[in-house]
């Protein structure tokens, strides 16, 4: 599986942080796209921390893609996959709205 991962960008406005992941077959058949985000909260309440850093987003960014990975080739049954870290249901919706507008 050929994986391409985008840098992790923070949306000031939301207080989120957001990448694409891409997944294309060896064959070069099939592919699919993650578009996943995390809230500030999220990330600072996993991590205990008091500051998000760079090494905090490459981790979370690197387990979504281990995450995604393991489903094999069943990745490929959607072309884009929505895939929210936050604390609350209303912040999972809010992340899902905000994705939904990087397609």
């Amino acid at each position: 599986m050929n994986i391409t991962k985008k840098r992790v960008k923070e949306d000031f406005n939301r207080d989120t942080y957001w990448t694409r992941i891409h997944f294309e077959s060896d064959d070069k058949k099939h592919e699919s796209t993650v578009l996943v985000c995390a809230s500030w909260e999220y990330l600072m309440d996993t991590n205990r921390i008091n500051e998000v850093k760079d090494n905090h987003l490459d981790q979370w960014r690197e387990a979504v893609i281990r995450k995604w990975n393991s489903l094999g080739n069943k990745i490929f049954n959607k072309k884009v996959h929505y895939d929210i870290y936050a604390n609350t249901p209303e912040g999972e919706i809010n992340g899902l709205e905000f994705l939904k507008t990087k397609t």
